[in-house]
C-alpha cells in the first residue's frame, strides 16, 4: 500500500531582482532552484524555469505569443517551440521516481522544478497540447488551466509497491503565478512519466533546463 509522503524541508522562492541579476547568478542565488541560463541543458533551445521544479512538450499555435515587452525582459532561450533533448526518448530509469514537484514567481517568469530520486541526466520532451491527455488511458486528465504544457521524461523507474507517491506543489506557492496546476511525475506509462503543467490565459513562451544534486528538471514560463 502506498503512502503519501509530505517533504518536511521548507520551501523557499527566490525572487530576481532583475533579468541582468538572475544571468549573472551561478545557479544558487535563492537556493538550488535559481540557475542562470548557463546551467541549462544540453539542448540548445533549453533552460531554466521559473518554479522550484522542473518540466517539458511541443507548441500547438505558435501565433500565441507574449507581448513584445514581455519577452523583451526575459532571458534568452525562451520560446513556444518544443524542447527535448537530443536522446529523446532514451530509456533506462536513470532518474529513479519522481519525489515532488514545486512552483514559484521570478519576475519576468514563473518556475516549476521536478525532483528525482537518483543522480543522472534526465531525457524529456516539453510542449503545448491542446488537452491533458493521460498516456495509456486516453482519458483527460483534470489538470487546472487554460492552456497546458506537456512534460515528458522517459528515464524514469517505476515505482515500487511502498514507494511513497510524489508531492504536488503546495496550493500557497502557486497564488501570485500563472500556473494553475503542476503534477509531480512519479513513474509512468512503459518507462516514460508525465504531467501538464496547466497556466492561465494563453500560451506563453516557455525554456526547461536540468539540474543535478538533486536531479531536477526545471521548466520556467513567461508571465
Amino acid at each position: 500500500m502506498t503512502t503519501r509522503r509530505r517533504t518536511p524541508t521548507v520551501r523557499t522562492l527566490g525572487v530576481g531582482v532583475s533579468v541582468l541579476a538572475l544571468a549573472a547568478v551561478a545557479g544558487c542565488s535563492s537556493g538550488p532552484d535559481d540557475p542562470s541560463p548557463a546551467s541549462s541543458s544540453a539542448a540548445p533551445t533549453a533552460s531554466t524555469s521559473s518554479s522550484p521544479t522542473d518540466s517539458a512538450s511541443a507548441s500547438s499555435s505558435p501565433s500565441e505569443s507574449s507581448s513584445p515587452s514581455a519577452s523583451a525582459s526575459l532571458p534568452a532561450g525562451f520560446s513556444l517551440d518544443e524542447q527535448s533533448t537530443a536522446d529523446w526518448p532514451a530509456l533506462g530509469g536513470r532518474v529513479g521516481i519522481g519525489i515532488e514537484s514545486r512552483v514559484g514567481g521570478h519576475g519576468s517568469y514563473d518556475r516549476v522544478v521536478y525532483q528525482f530520486a537518483r543522480d543522472g541526466a534526465p531525457s524529456y520532451r516539453v510542449h503545448y497540447v491542446d488537452e491533458p491527455i493521460q498516456d495509456g488511458s486516453g482519458e483527460r486528465k483534470d489538470v487546472a488551466g487554460d492552456v497546458w504544457l506537456e512534460v515528458l521524461v522517459s528515464t524514469v523507474d517505476m515505482p515500487g509497491e511502498s514507494a511513497p507517491t510524489a508531492d504536488d506543489p503546495l496550493p500557497e506557492t502557486l497564488e501570485g503565478t500563472g500556473i494553475a496546476a503542476a503534477p509531480a511525475i512519479w513513474g509512468g506509462f512503459e518507462g516514460v512519466g508525465q504531467s501538464f503543467i496547466g497556466l492561465t490565459g494563453g500560451q506563453r513562451p516557455f525554456k526547461v533546463s536540468v539540474l543535478s544534486n538533486p536531479t531536477r528538471l526545471v521548466v520556467d514560463v513567461a508571465r
